[in-house]
């Protein structure tokens, strides 16, 4: 956090106010954006040199007022709250923030540590951890043997069940959404058929009839053969006579030569 966000206008109030106050401009300007992570307790004493404590109270504050929302764990960074989050959204992150908070707390409440509770439950230690850090991909059979080894008597189980109600409710509300916001391409425009052949077009040019017309290309004036000894003979092709068919010319040989 820049420490330039404190201003002098905050000096009359609390010191946590004056960090909460700070921490909404920066969501007002944008440096802070909705389901980004607030600073820290800490990192806002290092920027303001207040007490920790001192921090930690004005992000209860913001909390509270719903300017930030509790991380998915309790010792979670809060996140800046999306004012557009949709009611089954909140509740989902409320019930993954309860069934890991219920977790941990359960767990301490019996004196174990991560690393005794995944060998009572026969998981491993990261399992255990994502669970109480609000990463709740595990299964239910995982809840139950926690549920047993913790002797919670079924309290981890309707965690997790309103956790699961939570998921289901979300996935169809956004299934909902996706299907109306789903469009049908519109089809192309249709065409309207070429103009007759003689007859104007649109630009007011005259459509020619027939297939386009081949450039044509130029005979040849000559053609030159070069030979294996180095001698050259040079063709003329012959001329059109006037009544429109070629004359034939005759090849013949002349010492291995051709004869024109």
């Amino acid at each position: 956090m820049d420490p330039s966000i404190m201003t002098a206008a905050d000096g009359r109030l609390p010191k946590y106010a004056r960090v909460a106050a700070a921490i909404r401009r920066q969501i007002a300007d944008g440096t802070l954006r909705p389901g980004q992570p607030a600073p820290s307790g800490a990192e806002l004493s290092r920027a303001t040199g207040f007490a920790t404590l001192t921090c930690r109270k004005a992000l209860r504050e913001l909390i509270a007022d719903g300017i930030l929302v509790p991380g998915p764990s309790p010792n979670a960074r809060p996140r800046v709250a999306d004012p557009r989050a949709r009611g089954d959204e909140r509740d989902l992150a409320e019930a993954t923030r309860a069934l890991s908070a219920g977790l941990a707390a359960a767990r301490r409440a019996a004196g174990l540590t991560q690393v005794e509770l995944a060998a009572l439950a026969g998981v491993s230690v990261t399992t255990v951890g994502h669970a109480e850090t609000g990463r709740t991909w595990q299964s239910r059979r995982f809840w139950e043997r926690a549920d047993t080894a913790l002797c919670a008597a079924g309290a981890l189980l309707r965690l997790h069940d309103a956790y699961r109600a939570a998921g289901s409710a979300h996935q169809e509300q956004r299934s909902q959404s996706d299907s109306a916001e789903r469009t049908v391409a519109p089809p192309p425009p249709a065409t309207a058929p070429p103009p007759a052949a003689g007859q104007p077009a649109v630009d007011g040019a005259p459509v020619m009839a027939g297939p386009p017309a081949v450039p044509a290309q130029a005979a040849p004036s000559r053609i030159m053969i070069v030979w294996t000894d180095g001698t050259v003979t040079t063709v003329h092709p012959p001329s059109q006579p006037a009544g429109g068919r070629a004359r034939p010319v005759r090849l013949g040989t002349n010492g291995g030569r051709p004869r024109w």
